[in-house]
C-alpha cells in the first residue's frame, strides 16, 4: 500500500518554483499545447496525364490542353504560347484545375507552372522553375509537398519540363505523361548536412552496432544522436528523444542509457550536446516551450527521413515516437504531450508535482513511470501524477525501487531503469509483447512484479 508524504511534497513543491532555473534535478511540469506537425511529403505529383482544361485553339490541343501529349506539340504552340514558355497567361487553360489559369498558366519565367494555380488532381504545371515534374506538377511552388522536377532541383530532364537549364521549363513537358511520379521531383529534395562522429564508444546488449553523431543543422544543433550504425535496410527505426536530469545540456550524461536503447533499433536524440554545460530554464505556465527541444528533435528527424540526399533516408519509423527524460529532463518530456505524433511519453525519477490540473485533459497516450522510491525526491510529485493520470482512459504503469533519485540509470545498459523503459518502447513502438516487451512488464513474466523490492502499478492497460 502506497501512502503519500505530505512533507517532501511540500519541500519538492518549494524546489520546483513556477520558472524553475536551471531545473536542478526537480520534477513538475504544465501543460502543452503540441508543437508542430509538418507536413506530410508527396511524390511529387501523380502519373496521370494531368491537365484537363484548356481549349485546342488556347493552350495547346486536344482535351488535355497542353499535356496529354506532354506539352511538347500542344503545351505551347504559337496559338497558345511559345513552346519556350509552356503557354502564355492569356491561352494557357481557362481553369484552375487545368494547368494553368489566367494567372498561373505560365509565363516565361515561370514555365507553364505559376504559384498557386491548377490545384485540382490534373492541375498540369510542369516545367517550371519548381514547378513539377509529374503531371500535376508537383502541386505549387510554395507547397512542401510539391516536387520540384524540371526546376534546377527537380531533376526531370526527359520528363517534367525538359531541364532545370532552360528558365522557361522547357516546353511544359517533354514526355506523353508530362513526368511520371516516379522522376518528377522526390517531394522534399531539400538540402542535407552531414552528421559527424563524436568518438563516444557507446555499445548496448541489442543486435546494433551504435552510432554517436551530432548535427550542425537548425533544429538537432542542440542535439546528440545515438542510432543504430545499419541505415537504409528494410528495418525502420522508431524515433525516442529524451531530456537530461538538471535540464543540463550534455548529450552524453546518460550514454549507458541511450546506446542500450539504440542498440534495439531506435533512432534516439538526447538533448544537448556532447559534454555541453549549459542548462535549459523549465517553466511550468510554458508547456509548449518545455517541450519545444524535444518537438524540434522530432520534426528534423521526419523531415531528414524523407530526403533522398540524407543518411537516414526512409530508415525511419515516423509514425511511433515516444519522448521520455530523467528528473528536469522529464518536464520536457511532458512538453510534448499534445503533439498528435507521439505514440507514448514516460518521465523517470520525475513527476508532477504542482500540474496545473488542466495538464490532465491533454494527455492521449500511454504514460510510463519509472521512480526511486520514496528517497528519490521526485517520488511524491511521480505518485501525485500517477494517480491522477489513472483516473483517465489511458494506460498507465509505475515501476519504482527504493534506490535513490536515477535509480541505476548510470549502470551497465543503463540498469533496470532503462530495461523496463526499453520493455515500453518495444510495446508501444514496435508491438512486442514477448519478454522483451509487454511480457517483461505485465503478467507471469513480469519479475517485478514478484519481486517485493519493487512497487509495481496499472491502470487500464490491455
Amino acid at each position: 500500500m502506497i501512502t503519500e508524504q505530505p512533507s517532501r511534497r511540500i519541500l519538492f513543491a518549494g524546489i520546483l518554483s513556477i520558472a524553475i532555473a536551471g531545473c536542478g534535478d526537480s520534477d513538475g511540469e504544465v501543460a502543452d499545447t503540441g508543437g508542430t506537425t509538418g507536413g506530410a511529403q508527396s511524390s511529387g505529383g501523380a502519373p496521370d496525364t494531368g491537365g484537363t482544361g484548356g481549349q485546342p485553339a488556347s493552350g495547346g490541343s486536344g482535351a488535355s490542353a497542353g499535356l496529354a501529349s506532354g506539352g511538347a506539340s500542344s503545351g505551347g504552340t504559337p496559338a497558345g504560347g511559345s513552346s519556350a514558355t509552356g503557354g502564355a497567361p492569356e491561352t494557357g487553360g481557362t481553369q484552375a484545375s487545368s494547368g494553368g489559369s489566367a494567372d498561373t498558366g505560365g509565363t516565361s519565367s515561370l514555365g507553364g507552372a505559376g504559384g498557386t494555380g491548377g490545384m485540382g488532381p490534373s492541375a498540369g504545371r510542369g516545367g517550371s522553375t519548381r514547378g513539377g515534374a509529374s503531371a500535376t506538377g508537383g502541386r505549387s511552388s510554395t507547397s512542401p509537398a510539391g516536387g520540384n522536377g524540371g526546376s534546377t532541383t527537380g531533376g526531370a530532364s526527359a520528363t517534367g519540363g525538359r531541364s532545370g537549364t532552360d528558365p522557361a521549363g522547357g516546353s511544359a513537358g517533354s514526355t506523353a505523361t508530362g513526368g511520371a511520379a516516379g522522376t518528377g521531383g522526390g517531394g522534399n529534395t531539400g538540402t542535407c548536412t552531414a552528421s559527424k562522429a563524436t568518438g563516444t564508444n557507446a555499445t548496448g546488449s541489442g543486435p546494433h552496432q551504435v552510432t554517436v553523431e551530432t548535427n550542425s543543422d537548425p533544429g538537432i544543433n542542440e542535439g546528440t544522436i545515438f542510432r543504430p550504425t545499419d541505415l537504409g535496410g528494410a528495418e525502420k527505426y522508431p524515433i525516442f528523444v529524451w531530456g537530461e536530469g538538471a535540464c543540463l545540456q550534455n548529450g552524453l550524461s546518460n550514454t549507458a542509457a541511450m546506446a542500450e536503447i539504440a542498440s534495439h533499433g531506435y533512432f534516439v536524440v538526447a538533448d544537448g550536446i556532447p559534454n555541453g554545460t549549459d542548462n535549459r530554464t523549465m517553466d511550468r505556465s510554458q508547456l509548449e516551450a518545455m517541450g519545444a527541444p524535444l518537438i524540434g528533435y522530432i520534426d528534423w528527424a521526419i523531415a531528414e527521413n524523407d530526403k533522398p540526399c540524407s543518411a537516414y533516408y526512409q530508415s525511419l519509423d515516423t509514425t511511433k515516437i515516444a519522448s521520455n527524460g530523467f528528473s528536469c529532463g522529464g518536464l520536457m518530456s511532458q512538453g510534448t504531450v499534445m503533439d498528435p505524433r507521439i505514440t507514448t511519453w514516460g518521465v523517470t525519477s520525475s513527476g508532477m508535482a504542482g500540474a496545473d490540473p488542466s495538464f490532465y485533459d491533454l494527455i492521449h497516450t500511454p504514460v510510463l513511470f519509472v521512480e526511486g522510491g520514496p528517497s528519490d525526491m521526485a517520488y511524491d510529485g511521480a505518485l501525485e501524477g500517477y494517480q491522477a493520470i489513472s483516473e483517465l482512459d489511458v494506460p498507465v504503469m509505475w515501476f519504482s525501487k527504493d534506490i535513490g533519485h536515477g535509480g541505476d540509470l548510470g549502470n551497465r545498459n543503463g540498469g533496470d531503469f532503462t530495461k523496463i523503459n526499453l520493455a515500453w518502447l518495444n510495446w508501444w513502438l514496435k508491438g512486442d509483447e514477448t519478454a522483451t516487451g509487454k511480457g517483461l512488464l505485465v503478467g507471469a513474466g513480469c519479475s517485478y512484479c514478484s519481486d517485493g523490492a519493487w512497487e509495481v502499478m496499472s491502470e487500464k492497460v490491455p
